[in-house]
Formats: structure tokens, sequence, C-alpha cells
């Protein structure tokens, strides 16, 4: 391997790292031709010798190729070890492969199974896969083998991907580490070249080195153009076109001097997704064609027969193959492909080979295609409908009909996470469409996108006449026009309470709102006109969502959950997301989980429930992370710094708060509060007054969710001598909750009472305890106390300071909240009562990932119905529960359940 022997040993260097349990992904990346195929080859020797399983895949540049082409090529012979997996993830594989149950799993689900077959195999022997080309490779199975190589820990595997050096980087976001293949220097290229064409003269030497520019492909195949030639013709024939174009133009050469059989199968090898040979005899024999007819191209090294596959010599020369055909011979070719795959089922893939073979419009391809896009989301391959659906547009007759399939595609686009794509091709249905069904579809599909990922949105107000445009076609044996726009509005609604929308704008969606609902109220409207406008319509949306519904889906549940926190009844709104979150996991939407999880999270975290709010924060962090939802992961990171800053963990609470500004944005006001209350409260904790202030007053600047920060605001105030100046805050905010019922604001507003009013205090202090519910917010009530105790304290009342400091304390050692359990410790010393030094808090040592796991195995659950269950692979269960038993001194599961019991 002239000229490679150091990236060569690199490889080699990984491979036994991973034989000995360092799983490991690499990307080789350089120009085609650059030498990438020829080193994994060398790769695949070296594992099989040394007793790895190898599996591979190579990427293609089809215009047929859709699904997970990759990903069945790469699995193709380990389907039968699919059944050992988790139930949901062993339906969700076979599901996908069209085999098994028809349960449409998401990517997500998809993305763990494959882990936990990769982690099974590699439990038994280790384990090479090989990706070829992966800027080719179809976007769900690079997603998918992304997902599994960052998880992949103290397992046998090493990942090899190979790409072209040319943006966009297919693995980019991975932040992998690479190996780069840059050319020949002229002394290696020059020894490649003598021991390859030994036969060259000095002129043709010289002359090839100059062409090639260190590209070993290049060196091999124009010294074999140049054999017998004049050397001055042969290079110049396309002396501009970059290299790969004129090695693919040698390579289309070669193909030219083969006989025409053998160019016909060729091309059919290059028009199919994987060229495999079952598949490819089965074309050519549509088309009087055998396998024999291929002899003259294995004799000129242009394809070679892998196992069950046929394998081009570079992936230059299945595009020169495919390039160079005619039009004519290529539609014959792709018609003769889709007769086949229909034969064999595989309705989606003929469709596309028609599509592919397609001129112009064509409205029977694109019906097919239709088809195809149903029967792939049916799979779970959102991914490739949306293509499908993008497709069939491309191929409508009429404008209608391309707008309506493009909003499918954005529909199912967004669905599969491909939110930029999908975006586009819901701007392409609204400007293309006039139907008022069409025009919503395509606005919501746009809304969904533009409230999880922060992207720039449409208008509120055009958004909302496409509502009103939707509702006005609705019949009451058609009702869609209604149920869309009241979806849409609900969701415009949404934005504008996440954006701090301006009244005058909400008004008029206020007012399109009431004219299509008309007499109609019901939760979906009440919780809308809440979100438009707390103050006039909070408390009563209360009533209307007292009780669950039954027969909504989990995106609509988690919505109503919504509804209820502009009022600020956070223990209604935690019911609601509790509930769309447990829908969600049973109907394995892991979008939803995602979403439900980080706002479960934060309505706990408003309740004081800490350890509950964090794994729920946690769990719906790591999902939005998996599914590229980086504003969602933002808002999750926040309320996970907000717990931490509860319980005085400072590095933690800073890392969090963090990562949450690097992935979120400043304008979503909801994002702005959680930061800013959270690192507010930790410097409170911290005893830095003064930045307390500035941070807690930016929170309660903003009106309704700051209400949640005004008794934090008080405090400060106080202690920064900045009393006179929160007076006029407290008396606006007053005015703010004045139409809510919540026991948290009233509590709060009861308490900064109170510590404005130093000697007077009491009966506000007292209040503020009495307050019918208050005690739903434990962790604010023990604050109260906190404070209380210390006011009576200073009045010299030392008993019934005591009384109070004991609760306070007892509550925060319950949920670990140090630096307040600390001052609650302090005063009672200051009050003459003796702390035990083990007094402190008893708190897990787990992680909030380990102490959701335990809880479950402490229920009895199995590890597989764990997996299923979080959506993690099995045998990463095993490896918490492994960690988790030492961290509580105890030697099994057995003994879980007594282990957990007190843990903060």
């Amino acid at each position: 391997m002239i000229g490679r022997e150091r990236e060569r040993a690199q490889l080699f260097d990984l491979l036994t790292a991973a034989r000995d349990g360092d799983a490991t992904t690499v990307v080789l990346r350089g120009d085609a031709g650059i030498g990438k195929s020829t080193l994994i080859e060398a790769l695949e020797r070296e594992a099989t010798d040394s007793g790895f399983r190898t599996y591979g895949c190579v990427g293609v540049q089809s215009e047929a190729s859709i699904g997970m082409a990759g990903l069945h090529q790469l699995l193709h012979g380990t389907l039968d070890r699919v059944g050992g997996l988790p139930p949901q993830q062993r339906d969700a594989l076979l599901s996908a492969f069209g085999i098994g149950p028809d349960v449409a799993p998401d990517r997500l689900m998809l993305s763990v199974a494959l882990l936990s077959l990769l982690e099974d195999l590699a439990g038994e022997q280790p384990l090479l896969l090989m990706l070829e080309d992966v800027q080719w490779l179809d976007e769900p199975s690079l997603a998918m083998i992304g997902f599994a190589s960052r998880r992949l820990r103290d397992v046998p595997v090493l990942i090899v991907a190979s790409c072209r050096d040319e943006p966009p980087a297919p693995l980019g976001t991975l932040r992998l580490p690479e190996i780069v293949l840059d050319p020949l220097p002229r002394d290696a290229a020059a020894r490649l070249l003598g021991e390859t064409n030994p036969a060259l003269g000095p002129a043709q030497r010289a002359l090839i080195l100059d062409e090639a520019e260190g590209n070993p492909l290049a060196l091999i195949e124009l010294a074999r153009g140049l054999t017998g030639g004049n050397p001055a013709q042969q290079t110049a024939v396309h002396p501009r076109l970059p290299l790969p174009e004129r090695l693919e133009r040698v390579f289309a050469g070669q193909v030219a001097a083969l006989p025409e059989p053998a160019q016909d199968v060729l091309l059919i090898a290059a028009a199919l997704t994987g060229s495999r040979l079952d598949e490819l005899t089965a074309v050519a024999r549509r088309l009087g064609l055998g396998l024999a007819d291929l002899a003259p191209a294995e004799e000129a090294g242009l394809v070679r027969a892998a196992g069950s596959e046929l394998r081009f010599r570079h992936p230059l020369v299945r595009s020169a193959v495919y390039e160079a055909a005619a039009r004519h011979r290529r539609i014959i070719v792709h018609e003769a492909v889709a007769g086949v795959l229909a034969a064999g089922g595989d309705q989606p893939g003929a469709a596309w080979h028609r599509a592919a073979a397609a001129t112009g419009t064509d409205e029977a391809v694109a019906k097919d295609l239709d088809q195809a896009a149903e029967t792939l989301a049916a799979r779970g391959d959102t991914g490739a409908a949306a293509r499908s659906w993008a497709r069939a547009a491309d191929l409508s007759a009429t404008d209608e009909d391309r707008a309506r399939r493009f909003a499918h595609a954005a529909e199912t686009g967004r669905m599969a996470g491909l939110n930029a794509a999908a975006a586009r091709m819901a701007a392409a249905a609204i400007q293309t469409s006039t139907d008022p069904l069409v025009l919503a579809r395509a606005a919501l599909a746009e809304e969904s996108i533009g409230i999880t990922t922060g992207a720039i949105r449409r208008d509120p107000l055009e958004v909302s006449s496409f509502a009103r445009r939707a509702a006005a076609e609705a019949t009451a044996e058609a009702p869609e026009g209604v149920i869309l726009a009241l979806s849409l509005l609900f969701s415009t609604a949404t934005y504008c309470a996440a954006y701090g929308v301006g009244p005058d704008v909400r008004r008029q969606i206020a007012e399109d709102l009431r004219a299509v609902a008309g007499p109609m109220e019901n939760a979906t409207t009440a919780g809308a006109h809440a979100l438009l406008d707390p103050a006039r319509h909070g408390e009563a949306a209360l009533a209307h969502l007292r009780e669950l519904p039954e027969t909504y889906t989990p995106v609509q549940v988690l919505a109503l959950g919504l509804a209820a926190e502009p009022a600020h009844d956070w223990v209604l709104a935690g019911r609601y997301h509790a509930a769309g979150t447990r829908l969600a996991r049973r109907q394995r939407t892991v979008g939803d989980l995602a979403t439900g999880g980080v706002v479960l999270g934060r309505a706990l975290a408003a309740q004081g429930r800490l350890a509950e709010a964090l794994a729920a924060a946690e769990e719906g962090n790591r999902l939005a992370a998996d599914l590229g939802e980086d504003f969602l992961s933002a808002l999750g990171e926040a309320v996970v710094a907000h717990v931490h800053a509860w319980r005085g963990d400072t590095e933690q609470t800073a890392a969090a708060l963090a990562r949450s500004r690097a992935l979120g944005t400043p304008t979503r006001v909801d994002m702005t509060v959680w930061q800013r209350w959270s690192q507010g409260l930790a410097e409170l904790a911290a005893g830095r007054h003064w930045n307390a202030y500035i941070e807690l007053t930016a929170v309660c600047e903003i009106p309704g969710l700051g209400l949640l920060a005004i008794a934090d605001l008080a405090e400060a105030a106080c202690r920064a001598d900045c009393a006179p100046q929160f007076r006029q805050r407290l008396a606006t905010a007053r005015q703010q909750a004045a139409s809510f019922s919540s026991p948290l604001t009233r509590m709060l507003l009861l308490r900064s009472q109170a510590l404005l009013a130093d000697d007077d205090g009491e009966p506000f202090f007292r209040d503020a305890l009495a307050v019918p519910g208050a005690d739903d917010y434990p962790l604010q009530v023990a604050r109260t106390r906190l404070v209380y105790g210390e006011w009576l304290r200073r009045q010299r009342r030392i008993n019934d300071a005591r009384t109070e400091l004991a609760v306070a304390a007892a509550a925060f050692r319950e949920v670990g909240a140090r630096p307040w359990l600390a001052r609650a410790e302090a005063e009672t010393r200051a009050s003459g009562v003796a702390v035990p030094d083990d007094a402190g808090i008893q708190h897990s040592a787990l992680t909030a990932q380990e102490l959701q796991i335990a809880r479950l195995a402490a229920e009895g659950r199995t590890n597989k119905e764990i997996a299923d269950h979080l959506f993690l692979s099995h045998r990463t269960v095993g490896t918490h529960l492994y960690r988790i038993y030492p961290k509580l001194g105890i030697s099994g599961r057995t003994a879980l359940r007594d282990a957990l019991a007190g843990l903060a």
C-alpha cells in the first residue's frame, strides 16, 4: 500500500483497540480515487483474519434511491437476530424492513433498535462496520448509524465511514475523529506508478505524474489509457475538467469499448440501489440479458462479484456508466427494474423507478408515489415518505395537486425531523396553492416547525387568515376545515405567548378565533384564549381543563397543558403534561415524548418536585438531542439548571445554563424566564444579592410568567437595599395576578409583601401560609417558613422561630435544597438549638437517568421492558444497573426498593 502506510497503521491500531472493547467511529475523508476504498479493503481483510464479523454498505448516487437502503444493506444477514431485541425495538426493525407488524415506528425507536442489535452482535464477536461513500447514503440510515455510533461504549465495534472531501460533510455534526487522505507525494506516486505500470517510458511517466496530481486511482487509470497511445493526445482530451470528471470520462471510454449487452447489464447494476445479484438477474432476464453478458466487464476489471452483490471497481465507474447512457436506455432499464420490484411486492421502490423513467409531468406516476408515501409512512420511514410526496409534487400536472403533495411532504418531513426541508416544502405549498385546506395544512406544519426550532416564521396574522379561510370551507359532513383552523389558531396562540407578541396582534387573532369557533366553547378554544390574553381568560380556561380528554392525541394533550400555565395552575398543567407523556410513550411518538419530558419537567420544577423534574427534563433533553431539536433541548437545559440552582450545585447550574444559551434563542419569553430565573436563584442562594436582583428584575419585567420569580426578587431587593425600587414592581405584579386564583402566585405575593413590611410583616406571613392549595408547592411553602422563621428570630420570638425553621429544614432536606437548608440550620443554631453534624441531606449518588432506571427495576420490570420504556438499548440498562448497585450499597435487584426509599 504505497504512500498509505501511516493511515493503514492508524486503522489497524483502531481495530486492535476495538477488539479490546474500545468502540470507535472514524471518518476516512478524501477526494475520489484518493485510496479510501483500498484502505477499507485492507482493513476488512485484517479484521476477518483477527476474528471480526464484518458488515458494510455503500452509498449510491441514484435517481431511484429511497427509504433506508443503507440500513437494509448493512443489516442484510442479521435479521435472524432481531427476535432477541426488546419487543418494541424488534417490531420497529421488522416493520421498517416490511417483514413484520405494521407499527409505524419513528426514527428514534429504529435508532435504538439498531444500537441494541449492534451491541448484541458485538457481545458475541467483534464487529467491523464499513460505510463507504456516506455522502450518498440515504439520510435516515446515516442518522440512525450516527445515533448508534455516539452511544456505543465498552463494546468491540469499529465503524469506518468514508466520504469525499467536499461540503456538506455528511457526518460533520458528530465531530468524529478523521483520517484525511491527502494526495500522494511525488516520490510515492512515482513508486506506485512504477509498480503498477513498469513498462511506461520516461515521458509517459512524467506526464502521468503531472496529470494525476498524486491521486492513486488517476495514476492507474490514466496509465491504463495511455498504454500504446500518444501521451500528449490522451491526456489533453479533457484538460480543463476537474480530476474526478476526467476519471469518469476515462471510465466511460472503457465502458464504451465493451459489447452492447455488457453495457446494458452494467446500466442495470448502476440503476439499482444495491446491485444485488438476484435483482440484477431478474431485471436482466426481462430485457433478454443475463449475468453471462457481464463477462467482458469483469475481465476489464470494471466490476466483480462480492457475495450476493455486484461491486463496481470504484463509484466513479457506476456514475460513468449511468451518466454516459442515452436517456432512452435509462428509461427502459428503470421501467424494467420497476416491473421486477412490483412483482416482488416492493411498491415504493417500483414507484421511484417509474418516477426515474418519467419525462415531464405524469399524474399516473405521481399517484404511484402517493401510494408509496403512505406505505413508507406506515412503516415509520417518514423521511422517505416526505421525499416520495415531494417527487410526486414535481410530477403533478396541476398547481393544486402539486401544492397538496408538498403539504403532505411538509408534514411527514416535520415528523421525520427534516425541519429545513419540510419548511421549504410548506412554503412551496403555500406559494402554489389557493385551496384553503392545503394552505392551512402547510401552515400548520410551518407553525409546528417554528415553535420547536425557533426558526423565523410567517406573520401570525397571515397564519390566522389561513385559519379563517379553512373554516369557511367546512360543512357538517366535512368538518376538516374547522378542525384545521382551530389547531392552527391554537398553535398561533402558543407562538404569541412564547414570543411575547404585542396586544394588537393578539386581539386580532382572538377575533378570528371567535369567528371560527362560533358558539363552540371547549378546552381548545378556551386554552387558545388563555394563551392570547391570560389576564382576561386564563382563569376561565381552567374550568374547561379540569377533566382530561380521552380521545386526544399526545400533542393535543400537551398543548392543553400549556393552556393551564398562564393562570399559574402548575399542578393542572403537570397533570396534562404527565398524561400526554404517558400517551406518547404508549403510542411510541418520540417527538411528543421529548416535548412532554421538557414541559413536564418545567411544571414539576415550578411545583418544587425537584427529583421528578430533573428526571423528566433530562429524558426530554436526551430525546430532543437525538431528534436534533436544539431549541427544545435549550428549554430543557434551563429547567435542569433550575433544579441544580435549588440544590446549590453551582458548577452544574452554570454548565446547564451555558448549554441552554448556546442552543436557544433569546427572543423566546419562556426561555428567558427560565434561564434568568435559574441564574437569579443561583445568585440568591450564593448570597450575591445584587447580582440576583439584576437577574430577577429582568424576569419580573415579563408579564405573566415573571410572577414566578416575584418573591425571589423581593428577597434579593430587601437584602441588596433596593426595597424602595421594588415596591412599584410588586404593585404591578399584584395587578397582573388579580384575576388568578392560583395558590402559588397568591402565596408568593403575600410573602413579598411580608418581606417589604419589615416589623409589620407577620399578618402577611400567616396569610401566605394559610393560602388554600399552597401545599401543592412545598418548596415555596418552606421558603416562606424560612423567611418567617428568620423574622421571628429577629423579633426575639425564639420558640416560634424554631418551629418554623424546623419544618422548613425538613422540607429542604427531603429534596436536597442545600443552600436553603444551610440557612435554616444556621438560623436554628442562632436560636440556641444544636444541629447534629449528620443532619444534612442524604442525597442520592445516582444520576437522574440512573434513578429512573433504578425505580423501574424496583417495580419489577426486566431490562428489556425498561429499555423499551426509556428508548435505550437493553445492554445500556444492564450497564447502568451494574453501576447503580454499588452506589446504593446493595448487591442486586431485590434490594432496590428499600435502598431507594428516602432518597432526595
